[in-house]
């Protein structure tokens, strides 16, 4: 049957769903349903609103969307063809950077069997580095064990922690 080896919403869900976990610092999460497919930016009307009974072409089909803001309060999305794209940005693109072994692990789940595929889980810095390239085109910040040095999590404020150890 065509289309069996594409990679599922679900897939993509999943991926955006471990970004998001793993970015505690975004804000206003909002998930939504969308109708994805020929034609169907014409579907919701002046409003942009599309019943739930909505009869869709065999060309359309319901996805998922989320929004989210950062804390500088900008508005960031993505949906199941933007995972796409960032997925595709990661196994496609010039891989010369400091994300290579990430790019290869990716490449390696994007190129497995339908069957081997779902059963495989990324890493949340897989997740990241994909949603990244989806929002930005590029790896921004590390997410993940990409963030530990010498198996402890940096961070440059350490000193300033109300647990800090008292030096006085």
């Amino acid at each position: 049957m065509s289309g069996e080896h594409l990679i599922t919403d679900g897939e993509t869900k999943l991926i955006a769903e471990g970004f998001l976990a793993a970015c505690p610092w975004f804000g206003d999460v909002q998930w939504g349903r969308v109708v994805i497919g020929a034609g169907s930016e014409y579907l919701g009307g002046w409003t942009g609103d599309i019943p739930d009974d909505q009869e869709l072409t065999d060309d359309q089909r319901w996805s998922w969307t989320v929004s989210f803001s950062d804390p500088a309060g900008n508005q960031a999305g993505l949906s199941h063809e933007g995972v796409l794209k960032g997925l595709s940005r990661v196994v496609y693109d010039d891989n010369s950077n400091s994300n290579s072994y990430r790019n290869l692990v990716i490449g390696q789940w994007f190129r497995e069997p339908t069957e081997t595929r779902l059963g495989l889980k990324l890493s949340t810095s897989d997740q990241s580095l994909i949603c990244q390239q989806a929002l930005y085109g590029k790896s921004v910040f590390p997410t993940g064990g990409a963030e530990e040095l010498f198996g402890k999590k940096l961070d440059v404020f350490e000193s300033q922690r109300p647990d800090a150890a008292d030096e006085d």
